[in-house]
C-alpha cells in the first residue's frame, strides 16, 4: 500500500477523534438547551465520523483492484454529499466563533489579537477540521478514482491471459 493511503487512514483516525470530541460537546449542549446549533452539529459531527470510517473501510478492504459498488457506492454517495453540505455549516462555526471572538474584544477593549490564546482553541480547531475535511473529501475522491482504474486494469490484463 502507497505511503499517501497510509497517511489517509491516519488523517481519518485523527478527524474521528476530533469530530468524537465535538460530537460530545454538541450532545451535551443538546441536552443542556436544546438549539439549532446542537442540532446541526449533532448531525454534521456523525456525518464527518461515519464519512471517516468509511474511508478507513475503503482503504482496508477495498484497496488495490476492487471498486465501490452496490450499497458501499450508495452509502459512499450519500455521505460524500452530505459532508459538502455540512461543509456549510462548519463555516458557519467557524464565523460564529469569530464573531464571538471579536464582540469579546470589543467588551473588554483589547485588540483582536490580544486576546488570551485560550479562547482562540474553538475557532484553531473548526478551522482545522475544515482544512482536514476538504483534504478528506479529496483523498475519498482520488481513492474511488485509483480503485476503479486498478480494478478495469485487472480486468483487461486477466482477458489477455
Amino acid at each position: 500500500m502507497p505511503i499517501r493511503w497510509k497517511i489517509f487512514r491516519i488523517i481519518c483516525i485523527v478527524q474521528i477523534l476530533a469530530a468524537s470530541a465535538n460530537l460530545l460537546e454538541a450532545l451535551a449542549n443538546f441536552f443542556l438547551h436544546i438549539s439549532f446549533d446542537s442540532i446541526v452539529g449533532l448531525g454534521f459531527f456523525t456525518a464527518v465520523m461515519l464519512l471517516c470510517i468509511l474511508g478507513i473501510n475503503l482503504v482496508n478492504n477495498n484497496y488495490p483492484e476492487e471498486p465501490v459498488q452496490d450499497k458501499q457506492k450508495k452509502v459512499f454517495n450519500r455521505l460524500f454529499l452530505l459532508n459538502f453540505l455540512f461543509l456549510t455549516f462548519l463555516f458557519g462555526f467557524i464565523f460564529r466563533e469569530y464573531r464571538e471572538l471579536n464582540d469579546f474584544s470589543i467588551l473588554t477593549g483589547k485588540d483582536f489579537f490580544d486576546i488570551p490564546f485560550s479562547h482562540f482553541i474553538a475557532l484553531i480547531v473548526y478551522v482545522w477540521m475544515l482544512i482536514v475535511q476538504l483534504a478528506i473529501l479529496y483523498g475519498l475522491y482520488r481513492l474511488r478514482l485509483e480503485l476503479y482504474a486498478n480494478f478495469m486494469k485487472k480486468k483487461f490484463e486477466f482477458e489477455n491471459c
